[in-house]
């Protein structure tokens, strides 16, 4: 007798590694959100209780936030080779936090407190001091002590990735505040700018997130994690984009033409890079997957708040 064995089709075997690494996913969003909550609850609870009692659920947006960056961080450690362990586990946590933070203060008050956190924050960076005005702030400075008491953040690629993020967030604060200067500018030049502030905003915090979780990833890797950073930008703006239009606020994916084709136009352009630049490890399957899972949910949030006309859906899955 004869036996014949049967082969999966390589289309059948990559369809067997999405759902893989989808569950994967799943699991690790479950068991980060619980870090989080571990990490942060008793923090918020201690400094600032009152953005747990209050009814927008922007704490729990904060968790959300901080559970999506340490999975971010789970791959970029797996990427370098870097066993992803519990103390950056909480690295991830905690700098999740702080950019939800960082970023209200920059997009959500107004711009005199863009330009006051910004001012006060180089004081930190230069001189190492600062002053805290109210909880949120407490709250904010306090996790971000509790982050730099576990990584030497004087070591001099991780200095420079936090300085880099400084600058690209003064450069997107400052082309807001001078708004009639930027609509005289030719339309060409208008999108160029808001293209290069949402990719150095976000692809130098991931970069900072990798220099957290494996600083001896060699340098020609870096760039292709802040391409990775870039795009989960382009989609956040995509995502938000009706939120962002009735706050007034211009980007690059609100303002360009045929956005959802430019997005995907980028999206798939990224991930060909990642896919032929990185190592071929688990770390880079977790972030492709991971990216296209966000892609995917914030085309469906777009779309959603598009018909329904509401800006409340968050995408907590």
């Amino acid at each position: 007798m004869t036996s014949t064995t049967m082969r999966s089709s390589p289309a059948a075997t990559a369809g067997r590694e999405n759902r893989s690494l989808e569950a994967k996913i799943e699991q690790l969003l479950s068991r980060y959100r619980e870090l989080a909550a571990e990490e942060l609850g008793r923090l918020t609870q201690a400094y600032h209780p009152a953005l747990r009692e209050r009814g927008d659920n922007e704490y729990r947006k904060m968790l959300e936030l901080s559970a999506k960056m340490t999975v971010v961080g789970h791959a970029c450690s797996e990427t370098a080779g870097c066993r992803f362990d519990r103390n950056r586990q909480v690295l991830s946590a905690l700098y999740g936090a702080c950019c939800f933070l960082a970023d209200s203060f920059l997009d959500d008050y107004g711009e005199a407190v863009a330009a006051d956190y910004l001012e006060r924050f180089e004081v930190l960076l230069t001189q190492g001091w600062f002053v805290i005005r109210n909880e949120r702030e407490r709250l904010f400075y306090v996790i971000l002590s509790r982050l730099f008491t576990r990584r030497d953040v004087l070591e001099p690629m991780l200095r420079q990735a936090i300085f880099s993020l400084f600058l690209a967030q003064k450069r997107d604060v400052a082309l807001r505040m001078d708004a009639p200067t930027f609509r005289a500018l030719p339309r060409p030049r208008q999108l160029g700018l808001l293209r290069e502030c949402a990719r150095d905003r976000s692809g130098h915090a991931i970069l900072v997130l990798t220099r957290l979780m494996a600083p001896q990833l060699t340098l020609p890797r870096h760039h292709l994690l802040f391409l990775a950073g870039a795009l989960i930008m382009f989609i956040d703006d995509h995502g938000d984009c009706h939120a962002d239009r009735r706050s007034h606020r211009l980007t690059y994916m609100n303002q360009v033409r045929r956005p959802e084709t430019r997005l995907r136009q980028i999206y798939e352009h990224t991930v060909q890079r990642l896919e032929a630049g990185l190592p071929d490890n688990g770390g880079k399957r977790l972030l492709c997957a991971f990216l296209q899972r966000y892609f995917v949910t914030r085309l469906e949030k777009h779309a959603r708040e598009g018909q329904g006309g509401g800006l409340s859906w968050a995408v907590y899955e």
